[in-house]
């Protein structure tokens, strides 16, 4: 519909800025022509446009005009909030709940029983179990350092137990894999990386600021990066069916077999550290490494260690 289209185009303007008439018909599929009879319907309807000539030109919308809250459908609103009030569950910082309010005054009074029941269904918790009043400190800390652009020390334990004082410039928290980080510029590497909260100590924002533009965070790259830079492991692991649920539980549905005797067999790809030896430890005798044959004698020689600590 031509009204959808119309408030499509405002929203890619106010979000894009100046945009030639050719970009904006491919990306709505009109004509040019289309286009230009869009701008003028919507100037008409009391939006700034102003057009451009020449090879840099086309269509933008004055600067500093804003569209009212009317532009969002209650549902939209609905979908808003619900994210808003995931990340309510694991912050005190008092802008979100400023937030909530708001929108939720945005709302007629006959779409606020609605509103309600909405945000009953679909629920996201960021908290984990058991209160992790610590993590939101760090979470809220960070934020308010993200803000301001101040630095932020720490002392830090990676993942291979190795632990350093860490100076950084803060960009992004970022909740990832049941985890939350920090994602900013190390002064010591000179490089952006990710930090995971858990393991950071003695946070601290310290009374200096920094300018430096940092670029944004990008899962994608970061993920390949660390895909290219770690030591994987294949493994093929055997389950016993008392864990059946656990099993289900951790791994997709796609890579568990199930065989007659109940027994599970999984085939994944996991980065070689601490983490994976422990994550099969933690299953004791329910679970059996079939390949490769190195972890098999890992595990058995830890397992021989743990016998002779208790025995």
């Amino acid at each position: 519909m031509k009204i959808e289209r119309l408030l499509a185009v405002i929203i890619y303007l106010l979000n894009h800025g100046r945009t030639s008439a050719s970009v904006l018909s491919q990306k709505f599929e009109v004509s040019n022509r289309t286009i230009q009879r869009d701008m003028e319907a919507i100037n008409m309807a009391g939006i700034p446009i102003l057009s451009f000539p020449g090879l840099l030109g086309g269509f933008e919308i004055m600067e500093g005009y804003r569209l009212s809250h009317q532009v969002l459908t209650k549902d939209e609103l609905v979908s808003v909030m619900t994210g808003l009030k995931g990340l309510q569950s694991h912050s005190d910082d008092l802008d979100v709940a400023r937030t909530l309010e708001k929108m939720r005054a945005l709302l007629k009074k006959s779409d606020i029983h609605y509103t309600d029941k909405a945000l009953e269904q679909w629920i996201i918790d960021l908290s984990s179990w058991g209160c992790n009043e610590e993590e939101k400190k760090k979470t809220t800390l960070l934020r308010q350092a993200i803000q301001k652009k101040m630095v932020v020390t720490f002392d830090y334990t990676n993942s291979q137990g190795c632990s350093a004082k860490a100076v950084v410039e803060p960009a992004s928290v970022v909740h990832k894999g049941f985890h939350w980080y920090l994602y900013g510029y190390c002064r010591d590497k000179n490089i952006t990386k990710l930090y995971r909260l858990s393991r950071m100590r003695k946070l601290a924002v310290i009374s200096e600021f920094f300018d430096r533009e940092i670029a944004a965070y990008d899962a994608a790259a970061i993920e390949a990066e660390w895909k290219m830079n770690t030591k994987t492991v294949h493994l093929v692991m055997r389950f016993q069916p008392s864990v059946k649920v656990r099993v289900e539980d951790s791994f997709q549905e796609g890579i568990i077999r199930c065989e007659n005797d109940g027994t599970m067999f999984v085939e994944i790809v996991y980065p070689e550290d601490e983490w994976v030896y422990g994550m099969i430890l933690s299953y004791g005798d329910t679970v059996e490494v079939m390949e490769p044959i190195y972890v098999r004698d890992i595990i058995r020689d830890r397992a021989k260690n743990i016998w002779r600590l208790y025995s």
